[in-house]
């Protein structure tokens, strides 16, 4: 799980949700700090389209230091890598096929499409309904941090119907409050991985470059492999995120998508197979019995005799 950045608006996640029938998307912009989101409604997820959307949220709350998305098509053009270099932004793409790496935002858009499914089973307007969800989510303690996005960000509680003054006591000052922001942080990440790591069955990364692997492939029907059958070579490791390549391609995968191939394990089991006694044309070759089990009559049938 990845450390609290160094303080607020530093580095966002992004995402986006939909379409809805409205043709409608959801922009989500994340501060990876404070957890403060902020949502903007688009036709499109082109680069044309987003960068505007983008340039509003940097004017009103400033340019952070990295901006983490996924590997979608508005992110892969020259036009917002030309964006991103004249802002001094480091635009930094999620390990694909690994949706984790983005969970803070990922969790969010759950939570955000169960208010526009409740909205509209109530016939209420979904746009209006996001904003009131907004307004109580930001001013909400968090329950990672245990201080509101809203407060974590601007160092104050915002005014909402709710009673913020029972769920978000003040604690007595900007520079306090942040200090128990990263031990509640720490704390409550070490726990989550703990619960994970056991989960999962969790093991130490054993990838280094130049090691002959298998990645996973996605099954297609009851026959296919859980593994692509020709082996690749790790090229890069950056943390849990592998780079891996053969003549065909390149991949970069989480780590948990390979399996090391152990060519010593392999040459023992082709020895194991090459013992194995095998049957020719000119001669004949007894394969080892299996023990059988010694026959007795019935204890009464004894008795009778």
């Amino acid at each position: 799980m990845s450390p609290l950045p160094s303080g607020p608006w530093t580095e966002l996640s992004m995402d986006f949700c939909g379409p809805f029938p409205s043709g409608d998307y959801l922009m989500v912009v994340m501060d990876e700090y404070s957890r403060y989101p902020i949502v903007d409604f688009l036709k499109s997820t082109s680069a044309k389209a987003v960068i505007p959307k983008l340039d509003k949220i940097f004017a009103e709350f400033g340019i952070p230091k990295v901006l983490k998305t996924d590997n979608g098509p508005p992110f892969n053009g020259t036009e917002f890598r030309q964006y991103s270099e004249y802002l001094g932004l480091s635009h930094r793409k999620i390990t694909p096929l690994w949706p984790k790496a983005n969970a803070e935002s990922e969790r969010f858009m759950r939570t955000i499409e169960k208010t526009i499914k409740a909205a509209n089973v109530e016939n209420k307007s979904w746009k209006q309904e996001i904003f009131t969800f907004l307004r109580n989510y930001r001013a909400t303690p968090h329950c990672t941090t245990k201080v509101s996005p809203f407060e974590a960000l601007f160092g104050r509680k915002i005014r909402t119907k709710m009673d913020v003054d029972v769920l978000n006591e003040n604690k007595g000052g900007k520079y306090e409050i942040h200090t128990e922001m990263k031990e509640n942080d720490i704390k409550a990440k070490s726990k989550m991985k703990q619960h994970a790591d056991h989960y999962s069955s969790a093991k130490e990364i054993d990838l280094e470059v130049g090691d002959n692997v298998l990645v996973k492939q996605p099954k297609s029907n009851k026959l296919s492999t859980p593994y692509e059958p020709k082996p690749l070579e790790i090229l890069k490791t950056k943390g849990t995120m592998v780079t891996a390549g053969n003549d065909e391609k390149t991949i970069t995968r989480n780590a948990s998508h390979f399996k090391k191939l152990d060519d010593k394990a392999d040459q023992d089991q082709e020895l194991e197979v090459d013992e194995i006694p095998v049957k020719t044309d000119n001669s004949t070759c007894e394969l080892p019995s299996r023990p059988k089990r010694e026959i007795r009559a019935p204890k009464t049938l004894i008795e009778e005799m």
